[in-house]
């Protein structure tokens, strides 16, 4: 069956196809959203062809008090930016958020409390921290709306480079000695996981490095799509809905799955099924433990966003032991914390975001107002009345929130309640020095600046802090493990709270596994001056670290329905819209969540035309984002289609 999109799509994406695929200026996953709205209106259109524009007096006809404010549940960075475009529209709005701070899933813990965050850059205090949620930011293109929000809460000044691998990096997986990667990559299955080494790993495919077969695995598709490397926009899209076709066809898989099975329905190029040995093996090499569980749709979009295509009309892959002409990509951090952003961000809102306010229910009332109850400190409950409500919260927290009466369509609450989020769990100790940074702990040429370390013990991940690094006598605040899936979930079973027996072992396990990893006794680490631990599916407000899409949550060719794309539409009546990382492509990025922002703006201000004209001059469009995708999607919402 082939993946039909209509004539409207076609043409508004042109603008998007313009943009020069050969200097890598779109993201694919931008073009992936439209097709999934689009292909889901044509499958719930009743007549099967595209729906017209709609009319707003005709499909989606004003009834709530324009005086009344707008709601948006919680204040992450979805929240904040949605305040932000409200009043820069003049449209009055309250934020309402849990806990007790601003940023969501944006947290800089810092050992010495606030007074870190004000204080001189290149001075101790100012790099006693680490940050626990979002800590690094590629300069790509498709992430330009990122830097503008940076210049425009004036932070700009703040972006340091991150450094995101050092020559002195180590590995230490099977018990082998710590190696650095050249040293690892230098010999023929240095961690013996090969059968003639006692491991498992055939030994063919033990003769190369697991990206060799990671590679394999997604370069047919990213073949496919680097034939839009071409200044014909007719020609680029044909490359596209060609290439899309067969990622789809694959969206029943996890990554998993996909490399264990047949080449059935796969590229003709598609390499063989791998014994499962090798799928162990990659997994462990190239990501944390059950992620392959994942959907493999989301993995090969994830690389060809980060990856390709080459600047070459050729759409064959360069050798993988041959560097490419692509002009590798530019990472940054925040001096200082990434909390600077969303501090920045409550700092520009005139009306300021009431923290300690859950919300416990979100009702449609008769009059197409909304209703929103609010549990107070002592435990009663406060009921406020708005023009609409934005939730921002992760899916997990609005699952638990009474939303009975609030108007979601099936789908709406089955994406809700089954769309998957990873695990992620960091823990920071503070040492009494940066002693990876130290010659006479490290050896000579030895020290680490910067980058990461990756085992297969359970800290799994060490990251060394990219800042601080021309400061004399910086904090020795390490991110001693950054876990994800499976691994996250064990170690953060152990984050149970300072000073509890759970939380010294879980600190001994820390230690332990850097002595490991660094091949140093931890004598030589000094003194453990202070420790936190930070598990995101633990923490009540957030209920998982970020979407991470199973098989089939996106969306295949011959899908009815898509999940996703119920999300992107508007609830009760056009009154109630669900925002949030998980409700953009990008999943696990700030940019998802201001992406997803503007577009619950954009779904309150149907029946305000003026205004949507206002924010579409003053606020661009993302690119992942149509207004006739949503207009028409809006329209599907009103029908009770979705």
């Amino acid at each position: 069956m082939s993946l039909r999109v209509s004539d409207d799509f076609v043409t508004d994406t042109e603008s998007l196809l313009c943009k020069s695929f050969k200097n890598h200026e779109a993201s694919y996953s931008d073009l992936a959203a439209r097709a999934f709205l689009d292909h889901t209106i044509l499958k719930l259109s009743p007549d099967t062809t595209p729906i017209p524009p709609i009319s707003v007096s005709a499909h989606l006809q004003a009834s709530a008090r324009d005086d009344d404010p707008i709601c948006i549940v919680g204040a992450g960075a979805a929240g904040l930016y949605a305040a932000m475009i409200l009043q820069d529209l003049g449209i009055e709005y309250e934020i309402l958020e849990a806990s007790e701070r601003v940023g969501g899933r944006v947290f800089t813990h810092r050992f010495n409390g606030d007074v870190g965050y004000d204080a001189p850059r290149n001075t101790p205090e100012r790099y006693d921290y680490f940050d626990v949620g979002a800590m690094r930011f590629p300069d790509i293109p498709f992430m330009k709306r990122m830097f503008d929000l940076f210049e425009h809460i004036n932070i700009k000044n703040l972006l340091i480079p991150y450094t995101f691998h050092n020559d002195n990096n180590l590995l230490y997986y099977n018990l082998r000695p710590p190696a650095t990667t050249q040293i690892a990559t230098a010999s023929v299955d240095y961690f013996h996981i090969s059968a003639s080494n006692g491991g498992t790993v055939p030994d063919f495919y033990a003769q190369q490095q697991a990206d060799h077969w990671v590679g394999l695995t997604y370069d047919p598709f990213k073949r496919l799509f680097a034939d839009m490397n071409t200044d014909n926009s007719i020609d680029r899209w044909i490359a596209f809905q060609k290439a899309w076709k067969e990622l789809t066809k694959q969206d029943h898989f996890s990554t998993r799955g996909y490399m264990l099975a047949g080449k059935e329905g796969k590229p003709k190029d598609a390499p063989d099924p791998y014994p499962e040995p090798v799928v162990h093996w990659l997994e462990t090499m190239d990501n944390g433990t059950g992620l392959y569980d994942h959907g493999f749709v989301q993995n090969v979009m994830h690389a060809l966003d980060f990856d390709w295509p080459f600047p070459s009309t050729n759409s064959a892959p360069p050798p993988r032991n041959q560097s490419s002409n692509k002009k590798p990509v530019d990472w940054y951090c925040i001096d200082g914390g990434t909390d600077h952003i969303v501090r920045e961000m409550a700092k520009k809102l005139k009306k300021k975001p009431e923290t300690k306010r859950p919300v416990v229910k979100i009702e449609q009332m008769e009059d197409s107002r909304m209703k929103v109850t609010i549990r107070k400190d002592d435990g009663t409950v406060r009921v406020r009345e708005y023009a609409h409500v934005i939730s921002t919260v992760s899916l997990g927290c609005l699952q638990t929130i009474d939303t009975d009466n609030s108007g979601l369509s099936y789908s709406q609450r089955e994406a809700v309640r089954t769309l998957t989020y990873d695990a992620s769990t960091k823990i920071g100790i503070k040492f009494e020095k940066r002693w990876w940074e130290d010659p006479a702990v490290m050896g000579k040429d030895k020290t680490i600046r910067g980058g990461q370390s990756s085992t297969d013990v359970p800290i799994r991940t060490c990251v060394y802090p990219s800042y601080g690094l021309d400061c004399p006598s910086a904090p020795g605040v390490l991110i001693a493990s950054y876990a994800w899936g499976q691994d996250a979930m064990r170690f953060g079973s152990l984050a149970q709270g300072e000073g509890t027996v759970a939380d010294k072992d879980l600190l001994e396990i820390a230690l332990t596994d850097l002595e490991r990893l660094h091949g140093i006794p931890r004598e030589k680490f000094g003194d453990v001056l202070d420790h936190y631990t930070h598990a995101w599916y633990n923490d009540q407000y957030t209920r998982g670290a970020f979407a991470h899409f199973g098989p089939g949550q996106f969306g295949r060719a011959f899908d009815h329905k898509s999940l996703f794309a119920s999300l992107k539409a508007p609830a009760a009546n056009g009154r109630l819209h669900i925002a949030g990382e998980a409700t953009s492509v990008h999943h696990g990025w700030i940019l998802g969540a201001v992406n997803s922002a503007w577009r619950a703006v954009y779904n309150a201000l149907i029946h305000r035309p003026e205004k949507r004209r206002e924010l579409i001059a003053r606020w661009g469009v993302p690119d992942e984002e149509s207004e006739k995708l949503l207009l028409q999607l809006a329209a599907l919402a009103k029908g009770n289609c979705i």
